[in-house]
């Protein structure tokens, strides 16, 4: 009789618990459909005539850079920026240049900005509002910034602030490559998620069921001075000039994939980049060799570069040459 009883209280709590999930699941769809993503969409269009309210000056004696590297960040960043300086970016090569793009500042936060650009030399506003669904528009502001101001560069490494980079290997890479070329992590899952993520996307935003192939984890080369030059133009054809919602797509996903898809551009796959505090290496002549990881937790470009440092130049054992390993030390 006890066994009896408890089966029928198991089978309600079962019951219930799925109930729960599914009306969690409704909640996200409309959480998604009604606050991300509108249903009557704002064709407000882009301004791809784009100002910069301030940017470095150019240093005319120094030849256009191969590699110039531009990094999202908002005003209030400064410490993550003056790491980024003091670890990665500290990078001696005049074949090299990093800057940082964000858009409009509040006001209180003028004056620290304009005295951290006479510092620096290193800072780019872009004429847009911040938010997390405007980064399609400053990776725009960033196409825009290069073909302006950078036309002969050959690549252009798009990074976010919570990105680890190497540097010279970034260098090297934009050597070999064989233009035009996007280059980055392109084996990421093409499935366009629907109400179950931050990123889930209604069919009347995107209606494939999958993306065309993209590289993820915030950092990427376009690789080809003309590439931006592209990509732009194919946007001004796209939803991109017009929709907003277009706009709050995942950044990587229109410029890498969708946008290079219509222009043609090829995406090739490397290893070496992470999406996580933990890196991942290959072997190249024989030697470990990384990218870049992706700081989700650990916010700390100093200590999370001397950790993708310690992997540099090990020599690579029998059983690891073939394939993409993590390093756990």
């Amino acid at each position: 009789m006890i066994v009896s009883r408890r089966i029928p209280v198991l089978a309600y709590l079962f019951l219930s618990c799925l109930i729960a999930l599914y009306a969690f699941k409704f909640h996200l769809s409309t959480l998604v459909d009604g606050i991300i993503f509108n249903n009557e969409d704002d064709p407000t269009p882009f301004d791809f005539a784009l100002s910069f309210q301030l940017k470095p000056e150019l240093p005319d004696e120094l030849p256009a850079p191969n590699v110039l590297v531009l990094v999202t960040t908002i005003a209030s960043e400064f410490e993550m920026r003056n790491q980024v300086r003091k670890s990665w970016a500290n990078y001696t090569s005049n074949a090299v240049r990093v800057k940082f793009l964000m858009g409009i500042p509040a006001d209180k936060q003028l004056p620290l900005i304009q005295k951290e650009s006479q510092e620096f030399n290193d800072l780019i506003i872009a004429d847009l509002d911040e938010g997390y669904y405007s980064l399609a528009s400053k990776t725009m502001a960033m196409l825009i910034y290069k073909t302006r101001y950078y036309p002969d560069t050959k690549c252009l490494v798009k990074a976010d602030v919570d990105n680890v980079l190497i540097l010279r290997n970034y260098e090297r890479l934009c050597e070999e490559a064989v233009a035009p070329l996007i280059l980055g992590k392109c084996d990421v899952s093409r499935t366009v998620l629907r109400n179950t993520t931050k990123w889930a996307v209604p069919e009347f935003v995107y209606s494939e069921p999958v993306y065309p192939t993209y590289c993820s984890t915030g950092t990427y080369v376009l690789a080809g001075k003309t590439v931006p030059q592209s990509l732009i133009k194919e946007a001004m054809s796209s939803p991109f000039a017009n929709s907003l919602n277009f706009r709050k797509l995942s950044e990587d996903v229109i410029f890498t994939g969708i946008l290079a898809e219509k222009a043609g551009i090829k995406r090739r796959h490397i290893n070496g980049l992470s999406f996580f505090e933990i890196p991942e290496f290959f072997c190249r002549n024989g030697f470990k060799t990384t990218y870049s990881t992706h700081l989700l937790s650990d916010k700390n470009p100093v200590k999370n570069f001397y950790k993708l440092m310690k992997i540099e130049g090990v020599l690579c054992r029998w059983w690891d040459p073939y394939a993409v390993r993590r390093w756990r030390s």
